[in-house]
């Protein structure tokens, strides 16, 4: 049984102009102990995934049209906010995008993180303290017990993101989803951040959702990809398959798109054109527009994800 199965998904988020389709039967798995990619540009609705897994999207505007999402067997969908809030933090935690923007400024980080903690585990003030700057070392933040004083606007962008992973491990879940957890960090630190996460993946035993834009974060660290474009899994495979034999164009041409040593100076390859916003989608494939392998039958029909597990694609004329 995997860990996380996710299975028809689609989320929609009301808007003056009405309905608007974001996420659009996305079903994939991820199984324990398992480090996942799930790869796109901006807009292509991967941080809505995520946030629907959570339970974090806004209920005021947003809205689950369909499909299920189970967590070790257990339907997330069918909790009420109370018990939610015991599964996320617990079993599930979560790298949010921008550290400053997540951590509460008026707050100290030994606050911030004891409080997490405390919410679903009987300790003391001061067992939960002692856990909390044990949770900081065990990141990489030198100086645990002065760190655990001191508010996020003390800290370095890369510590913040340190503190964000402590936070999200500090209960041990046995899933962690991180959402672009690089972004706005230096090179080093980014380096430094994805050995981390996958040192504390095989110290603790979780699982990994790596949310990310970079086909070569996902090269090094991911032992599946998920490919999504509009709201849409296009492709999904074993990373070594995707690298070797991409069959989406879409893939291809972010796999074109990759800095290398050999590149030509100054002529990188780009996708000509932009993702379609949610209520401006094609009636057939997506990705019709700007795709070069398109035919008539593209623009009327969308295609489903086909082909032999683990490796599936949705297009109607492949990349041989």
């Amino acid at each position: 049984m995997a860990l996380l199965s996710i299975a028809d998904l689609s989320v929609s988020f009301h808007t003056e102009d009405g309905a608007m389709s974001i996420v659009e039967d996305v079903s994939f798995e991820v199984g324990a102990g398992e480090i996942v990619g799930l790869v796109g540009e901006s807009g292509c609705g991967k941080s809505v995934t995520a946030m629907s897994i959570m339970g974090l999207l806004p209920s005021d505007i947003s809205r689950i049209d369909k499909g299920t999402i189970e967590l070790e067997g257990k339907s997330l969908l069918d909790l009420g906010e109370a018990a939610m809030c015991k599964v996320r933090g617990d079993r599930m935690g979560m790298i949010f995008q921008e550290p400053m923007t997540s951590l509460n400024p008026t707050y100290t980080i030994g606050f911030q993180l004891i409080e997490a903690l405390r919410l679903h585990r009987s300790l003391s003030s001061a067992e939960a303290r002692g856990s909390v700057i044990e949770m900081l070392r065990l990141v990489g933040v030198s100086a645990p017990e002065r760190r655990v004083d001191q508010y996020p606007h003390e800290l370095s962008g890369g510590l913040r993101q340190r503190v964000m992973i402590a936070m999200a491990l500090i209960c041990r879940p046995s899933l962690l989803i991180a959402d672009e957890p690089t972004t706005a960090l230096d090179v080093t630190v980014q380096a430094q951040i994805l050995e981390l996460l996958l040192h504390l993946k095989k110290e603790l035993g979780m699982a990994i959702l790596l949310i990310t834009h970079d086909l070569g974060v996902v090269a090094e660290f991911c032992e599946r990809v998920l490919v999504m474009y509009a709201g849409r899994i296009i492709e999904q495979t074993t990373v070594e398959e995707l690298y070797a034999r991409p069959r989406h164009p879409y893939t291809l041409g972010l796999l074109d798109a990759m800095p290398r040593i050999s590149s030509p100076a100054g002529k990188l390859p780009t996708i000509p054109g932009i993702v379609p916003s949610p209520g401006n989608r094609p009636d057939g494939c997506y990705f019709v527009e700007r795709c070069a392998h398109s035919s008539a039958r593209c623009s009327t029909k969308h295609p489903p994800l086909d082909g032999d597990p683990p490796h599936q694609f949705a297009c109607w004329n492949p990349v041989a």
